[in-house]
């Protein structure tokens, strides 16, 4: 296998040595400028404010900007809804193939994405379970004996959908996973 040419010009050192930039293979020479500073078209009031602005996003930026997606969200509940009615087509358990279909959809998507979306299906396995059981009660729930069902419903399909989701990332960790 032929080797990379920046590894035949870097400089030997021994470990005790502290690199400076040429070592690293940072360059001072000639080339693009990072940072032209402001131009004729923008003022320096303006990148000063650009600075205390994006210092401002960043000191104050949501611990939770990462955790909730509702594109992913929206997308994984119409995956779980239809997943419920093909599972209750095909699978026959009854009122259980819904919730295998909400763990199914969440060991796909935790097989496929490398980010963690358990509150995403926390939310849709409720959705979707707490719809299908107020669908399949629907005449006891009328009649005020079905809330309970449909409490235990959203419980079991939030379940479904973490537990799905947990597995699919764990087999995505072990088979990503150096040896």
């Amino acid at each position: 296998m032929a080797e990379r040419t920046d590894q035949h010009t870097r400089p030997d050192h021994d470990p005790g040595d502290v690199l400076d930039e040429a070592d690293l293979g940072f360059d001072d020479g000639p080339g693009p400028a990072v940072d032209p500073g402001p131009g004729p078209e923008q003022s320096a009031d303006a990148a000063a404010e650009a600075t205390v602005t994006s210092r401002l996003r960043d000191r104050f930026a949501s611990p939770f900007s990462g955790l909730f997606s509702v594109r992913v969200f929206l997308f994984v509940l119409a995956l779980t809804l239809v997943a419920m009615v093909l599972a209750g087509t095909v699978v026959p358990l009854g009122g259980l193939a819904g919730f295998l279909g909400i763990a199914t959809v969440g060991f796909g998507v935790g097989l496929a994405d490398a980010r963690p979306r358990y509150l995403e299906f926390v939310l849709a396995g409720a959705i979707g379970a707490g719809l299908g059981t107020l669908l399949d009660h629907l005449v006891l729930t009328a009649l005020g004996v079905g809330v309970p069902l449909i409490a235990l419903g959203v419980g079991a399909g939030s379940l479904a959908g973490v537990v799905g989701h947990y597995l699919g990332r764990d087999l995505r960790d072990g088979l990503t996973r150096d040896l």
